[in-house]
Formats: structure tokens, C-alpha cells, sequence
């Protein structure tokens, strides 16, 4: 038999194609089917696990990465619970064991949580590369840091997470509901879950407040069964430093009943309206991906494929806006991952990204959950590069100062961001300029000359030779550099060789010059003039605009 890369038992995830990859388990090897013609087998059978729990039975046809792959640590936490602050099945069991607590985790207080050098309101505050590239007030914390398993922006920092469940058991449409507030209940925080609440799970005219409150009456809601459970999930951040409370997840569960038509609705006309909306957003999807399509054969410029896919996007967001559960989430994850595209094309667009893959995770839906985090691995990653860009730029602006010694911490941390990458800084830049500072510090006096510049300008010609960007094989400002070094060790070598007053003045001058080159390259950096990456792009538009038009509560079925 031949060998195969999982055996049978294993758990794996399959590509899907469009709809996503899905986990399921090896249940036979070398399969193959009476149909097939002689010879022909596939290498797995594979066992998936429905959303309803039904299996359904498929084939890999071929053993590699592209077609099944074994899952990461963050695919099997998605699939062993409902968002990255719900307990995993482990934690569930260590609190029965400890008399049902609530409490799971740790604290350790960080400086960077909470820092002052970025505004509560900043959206862009992981750029200053703090708190593991995530904001650094949990209060302003998004879906994405809050709930993807890929951002967990309470596990890197190390928060405590307080979990409070309440199941209000079964409730009839038209049943009132008033519960649950941080006075009747020990919610431990008394606000703040208003941040980033998943209000599209709740029926509509139930409205949640930022108390942790419920209340309203339950009306009838035509896109779910007659029978229906809710897992509400809303998050509050405001005791974030208390090592006692942390933060506190509340989720709030009940079935819903009697969830039948009224007199009046036809149910035909609302799935007919469903059905258009759902073929209108097909049809924007296809002519984004042909828009794509025509941007990797060369067929439309940089500027021309941002404007059509922006346009098409902008066109797919009206149509959520207008029919905002359309096939429970998909479509806002689909527009939040094509946002995913301009951001390649250099458009400030990753907060769009990270907005609507967010507002998908919050519909509760499985399959549309696994589609948004797929592309939020993608997007955490950008984060990252970003970080690496901007604190690239920040060195810079310290060289500019004369502050040699700071620009190379900011080049460290810029560089352990992502190994020297950065959004759209994909030559080693990073490393040439922390190899300038520290040429500079080194003629100074105020450090030996290491083999650490060596090292730094050779990392970039690696990273050149891989990337093949310069035809010389390096960025023209390592080039100087590395022909400043060289002539630095000259004048050195002639020193301990006399001491001469014009030895010294070669030296004083050499540096002068060096400095003066430095600052024209830092001023290309800042300029975003070639082949340095160009200046990044103001928003497209405004982020908060963006938060306010997304949908909030449900919107009470009327009769038409």
C-alpha cells in the first residue's frame, strides 16, 4: 500500500472549494469507488461532521496540503467551542470540578495594556506594535481581537476571562422578556457590554442594553424555524485591570417557540425577495473575482483594479445594508475578505477587512464563522506587517532627529514583527537602516564597530537574492552603505597605523558625509519616493462612519 501522510482515525480539514474547509476524519485509505475506472483510487475517505450533526461522506483525491492539511492549534479551537473567550471543553470540566466557578485565568498586568502614548479611539493603535499588535485599550477592543481565535486578544495579553451564562429556558413569540441586568444578576462588571455585543442572534424586539439587561417582547422573525435556540454573547472590558474580573463574557440562552407566520406574511414573497438578494450578491462576487482575475494577467493597472473592486464592494455593502442577514453572515464575510485584495494593492483598507469578518463571526453560524476566520489568520498576519511598516518609519524619523540609539531599538522591534517584512517592505529596508545607525553610533565612539552591520547588510541581500528585486542584487542605499563601512574601516586601519590630525579630520569628514547621505535616504523613506514602498494612502473612508452603518438589533418583521 502506498504511504500516505494521515492514517485512519486522523483528523484533518478538507478543501471545500467555496465553501470553506471543513474538519472531518480519516476513515479509510487507498478509497476508491465501483464507478471508477481500473486503477484510479483516492487516498482518504473523509468523514464530515454538519453543523446539524448529520456526516456526510466525501473523497480526497489528492494527498497534499492544498486538499487536506492537518489542522492548527486555532482550527481545532474553532472547532471545539463558540468564540476565542468561551471555555474549551477542558476548562469546562476544570469548572465542575471546582463547584461550578465561573472564573478561568490569569492576569499579568502589562505596561503596553492601557498605554497613553495611543488614543482610546485609535483604531489603527496596533500599528504602534504593542500588546501583541492588538489595540492597547481592551475597551476599544473589536469583534476580531474579542472573538476570532486568531486574534484572542485576551490570550496573548494574558487577560482573565469571567464567564457568566444564564439560560432562560424556553420562551414563546410574544412572551416578554425583562432579565439580566448587573443589578438583578452578579455580572461583576455593571457596564460596557454594549462594545461588541452579537445583537443578530437575538429575535427581534429584544432589545440589550449596556447594563447586560434583556427586554422586550419577542416577535416573530421570518428568517428562522418555528423552533429556534438563541446563544446570545455580549463582552464587557470595563474592569479589564481588575485581576479579579477581567474580562466578563455573559452569554444568555433560550429556545424560541411558536415562531410561526402571521396573518399577512406570505412566505413565498419573502423567499422570493431572499432568493434576489442572494443571486444580486452572487453576481457582485463574480465580478470581483474577474476583477481580480484581469489584475494578476496584467490586464488592468493598479489604480483601475482598486477602483473597480472598491466599486463592487461598495455595491455589495448597499445590499447587506438592505437585507442584512442575508444567508446568515456569508456575504459580510465575503465582502470583508475581498477587502482583503485591496489591501495587497496598498490601500488602507485592513480595518474594513477586520470590521466586516467581524460582524460575520457574531451571526453564530458555523460554516460562515470558518470562512471568516480563514481569512482573519490572513488579516492578523497583515496586522503584523503593518506594525513592522510603521515602526519602520518611526526609526526613520528618530535617524532624522540624530537619534541613532533609539531607531535601532524601534528597527529591532520592527523586525521581529514579521523577520524583517513589513507591508510593502520586502527587501530587508529595515535591516539597511539599522545597519546605517549603527555605523553612525559606531563612528560616534559610542560603541565598537561589530560584525552586526555585516550581518545586517548580508540578511538584506538574502532577502533580495529571494525576492530578485535589484538587478545590482541590493537596494541602492545598502549599497552605500556597505561602500561606507568599507571606507570607515579604512580610515580606521590608518589611524592605529598614525595619529595624525589628518587622519582624524578624514574621519570627522567621512562621517559628516555619511550622516548627510543618511538623512537624504530617510527623507526618500518619508517621501515614499521608489524603491522605497510609496507613503501609505489615507483611508478611503471614514472608519467610524463605517461602524455606525453596520446593522444593529433585529428590525421587527412588518406587514406589508
Amino acid at each position: 500500500m502506498p504511504s500516505f501522510r494521515f492514517d485512519v482515525g486522523t483528523q484533518v480539514l478538507c478543501n471545500l472549494g467555496q465553501s470553506g474547509w471543513k474538519m472531518g476524519k480519516v476513515i479509510a485509505l487507498n478509497y476508491r469507488e465501483d464507478a471508477w475506472p481500473p486503477g484510479q483510487k483516492a487516498p482518504y475517505q473523509v468523514a464530515l461532521e454538519g453543523e446539524d450533526g448529520e456526516f456526510r461522506l466525501i473523497y480526497v483525491p489528492v494527498d497534499d496540503d492544498y486538499c487536506c492539511r492537518k489542522p492548527t492549534d486555532e482550527d481545532l479551537k474553532i472547532a471545539n467551542r463558540a468564540d476565542a473567550l468561551a471555555a474549551l471543553p477542558n476548562e469546562t470540566a476544570t469548572k465542575k470540578q471546582a463547584n461550578n466557578k465561573n472564573d478561568v485565568g490569569t492576569i499579568t498586568t502589562k505596561n503596553e495594556l492601557g498605554s497613553t502614548a495611543v488614543s482610546v479611539s485609535d483604531h489603527v493603535g496596533y500599528r504602534a506594535g504593542l500588546c501583541h499588535c492588538c489595540q492597547p485599550h481592551p475597551q476599544s477592543w473589536s469583534c476580531v481581537e474579542l472573538y476570532s481565535e486568531h486574534y484572542r486578544g485576551a490570550t496573548r495579553n494574558d487577560l482573565k476571562v469571567t464567564r457568566r451564562s444564564i439560560d432562560l429556558g424556553s420562551k414563546k413569540v410574544g412572551a416578554e422578556i425583562e432579565c439580566c441586568s448587573s443589578k438583578e444578576v452578579d455580572l461583576l462588571s455593571k457596564s460596557g457590554f454594549m462594545q461588541r455585543p452579537t445583537l443578530v442572534r437575538l429575535p427581534p424586539g429584544v432589545r440589550f442594553a449596556d447594563d447586560g439587561s434583556l427586554k422586550g417582547k419577542i416577535r416573530f422573525d421570518p428568517h428562522r424555524e418555528s423552533s429556534y435556540k438563541v446563544e446570545f454573547v455580549a463582552v464587557s472590558a470595563v474592569d479589564w485591570k481588575d485581576p479579579k474580573i477581567g474580562l466578563v463574557r455573559l452569554e444568555i440562552t433560550f429556545t424560541v417557540t411558536d415562531n410561526d407566520e402571521p396573518l399577512g406574511f406570505d412566505p413565498d414573497e419573502f423567499a422570493a425577495k431572499q432568493q434576489e438578494a442572494s443571486a444580486a450578491a452572487a453576481g457582485i462576487y463574480q465580478k470581483l473575482c474577474q476583477t481580480w482575475d484581469r489584475w494578476e494577467r496584467s490586464e488592468l493597472d493598479q489604480r483601475d483594479t482598486c477602483d473597480l473592486m472598491c466599486a463592487h464592494l461598495a455595491r455589495l455593502r448597499d445590499l447587506l445594508e438592505e437585507h442584512p442577514r442575508l444567508e446568515d453572515g456569508l456575504w459580510w464575510a465575503q465582502l470583508g475578505g475581498f477587502y482583503m485584495n485591496v489591501h495587497k494593492l496598498l490601500e488602507n483598507t485592513l480595518f474594513e477587512c477586520e470590521l466586516y469578518l467581524g460582524y460575520a463571526l457574531t451571526f453564530g453560524s458555523v460554516s460562515v464563522r470558518q470562512i471568516a476566520e480563514q481569512n482573519l489568520e490572513g488579516c492578523y498576519q497583515k496586522r503584523l506587517l503593518e506594525s513592522a511598516r510603521f515602526l519602520w518609519i518611526d526609526g526613520v524619523k528618530q535617524m532624522m532627529h540624530n537619534d541613532f540609539r533609539g531607531a535601532i531599538e524601534t528597527f529591532q522591534k520592527a523586525t521581529a514583527k514579521k523577520d524583517g517584512w513589513g507591508w510593502a517592505v520586502n527587501v530587508g529596508d529595515i535591516w539597511i537602516f539599522e545597519a546605517a545607525a549603527r555605523l553612525i553610533l559606531t563612528a560616534e565612539g559610542n560603541e565598537k564597530l561589530s560584525t552586526q552591520v555585516d550581518k545586517l547588510l548580508e540578511k538584506h541581500r538574502a532577502r533580495c537574492k529571494k525576492t530578485g528585486t535589484f538587478k545590482s542584487s541590493v537596494h541602492p542605499w545598502a549599497a552605500e552603505v556597505t561602500s561606507g563601512l568599507s571606507a570607515y574601516r579604512n580610515l580606521q586601519s590608518k589611524k592605529s597605523k598614525s595619529s595624525s590630525d589628518t587622519t582624524s579630520s578624514d574621519s570627522a569628514g567621512w562621517l559628516e558625509g555619511f550622516k548627510k547621505r543618511t538623512l537624504f535616504w530617510c527623507a526618500q523613506v518619508l517621501g515614499g519616493v521608489a524603491p522605497f514602498p510609496p507613503k501609505p494612502r489615507p483611508r478611503l473612508e471614514d472608519a467610524q462612519v463605517l461602524v455606525d452603518r453596520l446593522p444593529g438589533h433585529n428590525v421587527v418583521y412588518e406587514r406589508s
